[in-house]
C-alpha cells in the first residue's frame, strides 16, 4: 500500500540498483488511482468519474492509502517518471473486506494487531503467493499497527457504512477469505 509511496519507491528502486530479481507489487485499495496508474500507466480510477468525486473520500476504510495524486516520492519508483530506472512492477487490489478479514485472522492466528494499510498489504502477499511457483519467497511491510485504526478500521458501528460485515474466524492456514 501507498500512502505517499516514499516507503514503496525506496525499496524497489533499492532492490533492482542491488540486482535483485524481486518484484515489487503495489497493494491497493478500490478507488485509488494509483492502480490503474502501476497497472495501465493512468492516475485515474472510476470513482474520479465527472460529478462523483468528493471533497472527503470516503469509499473505503482504509486510511492513510488509496490516493488519487501521483506524488512525487511515488514517481520516483515508476520507470515512466524516472528516466527509466526499474522500479514498482505491478499492482494488486484489495477489497476493504479482504483487509478487514485479514487484519482479524492475523490478530487471532499470529497475535499481531495491525492497522488498515498492513492488512491491505498482507491479503495483497497472498494474492501474489498464489500466483507464484511453490518455494517462492514472498515479503511485505508490516507499516501500521492497529492502535490508530480503533475507531474507524476495528469499529463494527462503522463497518456497514462501508458495506461491510463482521470477519468469520478462520483457522490458521485459511486464508480462503482473500479472493
Amino acid at each position: 500500500s501507498a500512502g505517499t509511496g516514499g516507503t514503496l519507491a525506496g525499496v524497489a528502486r533499492y532492490l533492482k540498483e542491488v540486482g535483485s530479481k524481486a518484484r515489487i507489487y503495489l497493494a491497493d485499495v478500490s478507488g485509488s488511482s494509483l492502480y490503474n496508474k502501476v497497472a495501465w500507466g493512468v492516475l485515474y480510477a472510476s470513482e474520479q468519474a465527472e460529478q462523483t468525486v468528493r471533497r472527503h473520500r470516503t469509499d473505503t476504510i482504509a486510511e492513510g492509502i488509496g490516493i488519487d495524486r501521483l506524488t512525487a516520492n511515488f514517481a520516483r519508483g515508476l520507470p515512466s517518471h524516472n528516466s527509466g530506472s526499474p522500479g514498482i512492477d505491478c499492482a494488486v487490489r484489495v477489497s476493504d473486506q479482504e483487509a478487514l478479514d485479514m487484519a482479524y485472522y492475523l490478530l487471532a492466528n499470529e497475535g499481531l494487531f495491525v492497522g488498515s494499510s498492513a492488512a491491505v498489504n498482507c491479503a495483497a502477499v497472498v494474492k501474489v503467493a498464489r500466483q507464484l511457483p511453490a518455494g517462492s519467497v514472498v515479503a511485505t511491510v508490516l507499516c501500521d499497527g492497529g492502535q490508530r485504526h480503533v475507531t474507524k478500521f476495528y469499529n463494527p458501528s462503522v463497518w456497514e457504512d462501508f458495506g461491510l460485515v463482521a470477519p468469520v474466524t478462520h483457522e490458521r492456514g485459511d486464508v480462503s477469505f482473500i479472493h
